[in-house]
């Protein structure tokens, strides 16, 4: 089943809030603006691991 998902964070907690822009959305899981990609639950789980990885990352530095 293919979700619309965050390509930052992998969250499908996303919306879309410009109708006049298609490809304006907000992430509210990470607060990312623009498009979003189209994606399963694989995917988005493999996009949210990394995206965690960053997280980290960008923490210890």
């Amino acid at each position: 089943m293919m979700h619309k998902i965050c390509p930052r964070c992998g969250s499908k907690n996303v919306k879309w809030i410009i109708p006049q822009n298609w490809s304006q959305w907000v992430c509210y899981d990470c607060d990312y603006t623009g498009p979003i990609i189209e994606g399963n639950q694989e995917l988005a789980d493999e996009i949210h691991e990394a995206y965690i990885e960053s997280q980290k990352n960008e923490d210890n530095e």
